[in-house]
């Protein structure tokens, strides 16, 4: 049947982008226009500056032809321009409605994944881990406060009296020993200390002394 007939070509819709960019061609057009117009206008006022008479009021129509020609082209201008704003506008809330579905759409491949991630998450199971991990460390701190436990002294801590008598039975164990030193030391004049060496060596003179007086005796 079509082959009979014939089919319409098929031509792809207009979309906005194509709509505006012939209203702007065409209102470039009419900017065109409307500039030959001006020129006619400013000949005919030049011209009418040398003119009287019926050459004057020809010239006046002609210019009025040309004005009203003119405001004919600014008036489908302005309509143009009119529809071209509608268009951009169009566009605008085209454009916006577009970022709003991508976003909306981001926003549900967020929500799937989201839920699909949470559903992984066993809560029973942190739970237990949580449990186990306060288990731990109680046990830990357990394990230290036994380790820094102090050990106790059998018979308990000693009193100011043991004190006391541990210092004298002390003090006379020191002395013992000094004595028997002193005394190995007599027995070896080297072994002296210096000041009791000291000493001797000041005694010697009056011993010296004494001896002689006794054999003059």
């Amino acid at each position: 049947m079509n082959r009979l007939f014939g089919s319409g070509s098929k031509q792809p819709k207009p979309t906005l982008d194509s709509a505006s960019a012939n209203l702007e061609k065409r209102i470039g057009e009419l900017d065109v226009q409307i500039q030959a117009k001006n020129i006619r206008l400013r000949e005919h006022h030049e011209a009418t500056k040398r003119m009287r008479g019926p050459a004057l009021q020809r010239r006046r129509e002609e210019a009025l032809r040309v004005l009203a020609s003119r405001k004919r082209l600014e008036e489908q201008r302005s309509r143009l321009e009119q529809q071209l704003e509608g268009m951009q506008n169009a566009q605008a809330m085209q454009d916006n409605l577009q970022g709003t579905m991508a976003t909306v759409e981001a926003m549900r491949t967020a929500n799937k994944t989201l839920k699909k991630q949470f559903g992984k998450i066993d809560l029973d199971r942190i739970e237990r881990v949580q449990d186990e991990m306060r288990d731990l460390q109680a046990l830990g701190d357990e394990i230290n406060e036994t380790l820094s436990m102090g050990y106790e002294i059998p018979g308990g801590e000693p009193d100011e009296a043991e004190l006391d008598e541990e210092l004298a039975a002390l003090g006379d164990e020191l002395y013992g020993d000094s004595m028997l030193e002193f005394e190995g030391g007599a027995a070896d004049s080297e072994k002296l200390p210096d000041f009791l060496q000291e000493d001797a060596s000041l005694n010697e003179p009056a011993a010296t002394t004494a001896k002689v007086q006794e054999v003059a005796r």
